[in-house]
């Protein structure tokens, strides 16, 4: 009886929510835990397999091209897509979407909640993307957060799908028996370096690791004295390109997407492992992978007429760097849109910025840089440390921001951090809906 209580409040609730303007995704979920504590841990045994996805980035990205992927060859899933990746927006997912039918939970998992959600559910497979500084006043120090991680999911049984070209999320292995590796080989794709250097000391032993080939920051191929280095890969990425979409390869297969972004190629990866891990072939997953398109902000892509725009998230300095990198590949002019917000959900301590390399934007043919925002005026301190000779309008409208890329001819690249995506993503699904209708 609280059971059914908790689920048929909790779906009111979320009626309500959608009814007022709102999303309505951690809203069922605060409601049923407060009326049924063992909601979450009753909804998740009725299903068969539970795959949670965490990583600093890409893990929306990852999460996304998984369940589309399963839709797409007819297999019904439970799925928090819509990002709310904590306690309560998994429990909303397992509510709204769990039917008699439905044996696989697809589940993106915020990094600090795994400890507190493993308390109440416990996954058959987790996969890890990888592990960067971000929201240190929220996480700590990498060392601190992968430490809490590999004690949350120890001796558990999960099924660890790692990313072993990341030192830090392959000494995972640790925490359980079944270990699968994915990753990429030497020179698949030349990635653009960066100033940023996350630690490169081995976790068994403290030295320095040894690399024989960095594709970027702490992500390659390396080895210690001491016997810790980068494990065979069972799924691995031969080569790629990007034009401006990836063309993927992984064993005799190609798959030709429909997203941007040369970082996103781990992301694929890290999906396609988890799919064929599921049971899925390279035909079903080419025909997932050549049909998702994406539509939440990561490296999104907008065109009408001679305008184009993308959009990516940023909410640490990898992230930034991606972004910034990828306005490098599109050719022409750009006009830029940073917005640097320092909400809760943001982390409060803005001072990544200072370790993202804004100094690349120097190189660019740009039009203006409009930064907007909470910290919009701490956007263009760090633009001026790093000698950007370019126009720079502080406009703290994230709306009115992102309205004003429209006015000049070159295209638009739009870099919010977390709570700053919804605003600049609906005003450039406004802002081209205006043009296609002109």
């Amino acid at each position: 009886m609280r059971q059914w209580t908790a689920i048929n409040l909790a779906k009111l609730a979320r009626k309500a929510s959608r009814a007022v303007g709102k999303r309505g995704t951690d809203l069922p979920g605060q409601v049923a835990r407060r009326i049924d504590k063992d909601i979450l841990r009753n909804l998740a045994e009725k299903v068969d397999d539970v795959v949670f996805i965490s990583g600093t980035n890409g893990k929306t990205t990852t999460s996304n091209l998984i369940g589309h992927t399963l839709k797409a060859n007819n297999i019904d899933i439970i799925h928090n897509n819509e990002g709310a990746n904590m306690a309560a927006g998994i429990t909303s997912a397992f509510i709204v979407q769990s039917n008699p039918n439905t044996k696989i939970a697809v589940i993106e998992i915020d990094e600090g909640s795994i400890p507190r959600v493993l308390k109440e559910m416990t996954p058959t497979m987790m996969v890890f993307t990888n592990f960067f500084r971000d929201q240190m006043d929220r996480f700590g120090e990498i060392d601190i957060m992968v430490n809490n991680i590999a004690e949350a999911i120890s001796h558990k049984g999960i099924k660890l799908i790692l990313n072993a070209d990341d030192p830090f999320v392959s000494r995972l292995k640790i925490a359980s028996e079944s270990n699968v590796y994915y990753g990429m080989k030497a020179h698949a794709h030349e990635f653009e370096q960066s100033t940023m250097n996350e630690s490169k000391y081995c976790p068994n032993c403290g030295r320095l690791l040894a690399y024989d080939y960095i594709h970027y920051n702490q992500i390659g191929h390396y080895h210690c004295v001491c016997g810790f280095k980068r494990e065979k890969p069972k799924y691995e990425v031969s080569k790629f390109t990007i034009s401006p979409f990836i063309h993927l390869t992984i064993g005799d297969t190609t798959f030709d997407m429909k997203i941007a972004g040369d970082f996103n190629a781990y992301n694929a990866i890290a999906a396609y492992s988890v799919l064929r891990e599921l049971g899925l072939n390279d035909a079903s997953i080419k025909n997932g992978f050549e049909t998702y398109t994406s539509d939440n902000g990561r490296m999104q892509y907008f065109k009408s007429g001679s305008k184009e725009a993308m959009i990516n998230l940023a909410k640490n300095p990898a992230g930034m760097n991606a972004s910034l990198s990828m306005g490098e590949q599109l050719e022409g002019k750009k006009v830029y849109a940073i917005s640097l917000n320092d909400n809760p959900a943001d982390g409060r301590d803005i001072s990544w910025i200072y370790d993202a390399d804004f100094e690349k934007l120097s190189n660019q043919d740009i039009e203006t840089i409009i930064v907007t925002g909470s910290r919009a005026e701490e956007l263009q301190l760090r633009l001026k440390l790093a000698e950007v000779n370019v126009q720079v309008i502080v406009e703290k409208d994230i709306y009115k921001a992102t309205a004003r890329t429209m006015d000049y001819s070159g295209k638009t690249v739009a870099i919010p951090n977390y709570t700053s995506l919804e605003p600049m993503l609906e005003q450039l699904n406004r802002s081209f809906e205006m043009r296609e209708n002109q």
